[in-house]
Formats: C-alpha cells, structure tokens, sequence
C-alpha cells in the first residue's frame, strides 16, 4: 500500500516518517470506518480495529476499498509535508531577527512584495522566498519597488502553515521598517557589532 521512498522523500528520520504514516493511516480509516482504530508498522503494516465489544479485528490492506486507498495515501503525504515544514521552520528560526539580500521576484496587486532570498553562511547556501507586506515597507519606498530589484530585508518571522488542508510550507515574513534593520546593515558595513539603533 505504502511506498518504501515515502520514508526518504521528505528527509525525516524513519521513526518520525513511520510515526507520521501510522497517524494519517489512523486518521483516515476512524473517519472512514467509524471505529476506534490502533496502525502500526512494524515490518507490515498491522491495522487493528475494536468493535463496540471491544473485540480487536484485524483489518487487511487489501479489504480497504481502492478509493479510500487513494485517500489515505494523500493524507499520509500531507501529514509527511507537514513535518517536513515543521523540521524546516524549526531549522530557519535561527534567521529571525537577521537581514538578507532579497531580489523582488513578484508585487502582489494588493502591494506585497515576493521576494527571494538568497542566504549564504560557512556551511551552507539557501534559497528561499519571503513576503514584505505593503505596511511593512517605508512609506517614501511603497508603489516604487521592481521587478528584479534587490534590496535588503530584515526577517521578522518563520511560521510553518497549511494552505487550504492541501499542502504545507513555510512562510518568511519580511520587513523593510524594522528598527533593527539600519543598525544590522550598518554593523555589516563597518565591522563594528554592537550598534544599536
């Protein structure tokens, strides 16, 4: 039912992954089948299910209707995306509170500014996108932004979202009005820390 590369394809230790897959599983068939339901996997994939008596059944992968199938494995993928942004979010919150380059890849009708970050440090290379919403950007600066412009941005926050129960990410919200942004680029600039604005 479940694909080996699912354990590797969203970079997750394999207990966090097969914990992961067990949830979903459990998930999907309670509200399919109305019944309280135990998904282990432990070399095969047990699915146990208790009868108002109590009575443990065992139910085979191959009793579950091909549609509902289908459906367990997108919430099995969904809940794998989830952790995978949650691990991500996890790892990027080191960058809350520091400034970046960021090329303006896209303006919203709305004035929201997209924009792809491009973060360099001794270990590794990131490329990520972010949002610099319209009241987060000078007044002089607002309506004069390009297409293709770089400018420096402060990040603010990292959150991990859903969109719609379809797909997770992670969302970087940007500033170009932060306090903190002036005496950030003016350390860079000079090699003086300390700087406070």
């Amino acid at each position: 039912m479940l694909s080996a590369d699912l354990l590797t394809k969203y970079g997750l230790q394999e207990t966090e992954a097969l914990e992961a897959i067990e949830v979903a599983i459990a998930r999907a068939l309670t509200r399919a089948l109305r019944k309280n339901l135990v998904v282990r996997i432990n070399g095969r994939l047990e699915i146990t299910a208790f009868s108002d008596k109590g009575e443990p059944v065992e139910i085979l992968t191959k009793e579950i209707h091909r549609k509902l199938r289908r459906h367990i494995f997108h919430l099995v993928e969904l809940e794998l995306q989830k952790r995978q942004v949650l691990r991500e979010a996890e790892v990027l919150q080191e960058l809350r509170g520091k400034n970046a380059p960021g090329e303006i890849s896209r303006i919203s009708d709305n004035g929201t500014l997209h924009v792809v970050l491009e973060i360099t440090d001794v270990f590794r290379h990131l490329i990520m996108t972010g949002e610099c919403m319209f009241d987060q950007q000078p007044l002089h600066e607002r309506g004069c932004y390009q297409k293709g412009e770089v400018r420096e941005f402060f990040i603010s926050s990292i959150q991990p979202i859903v969109v719609n129960g379809r797909s997770a990410n992670v969302r970087i919200r940007l500033s170009r009005i932060n306090k903190e942004l002036p005496a950030l680029l003016l350390q860079e600039r000079t090699g003086i820390y300390g700087i406070v604005w």
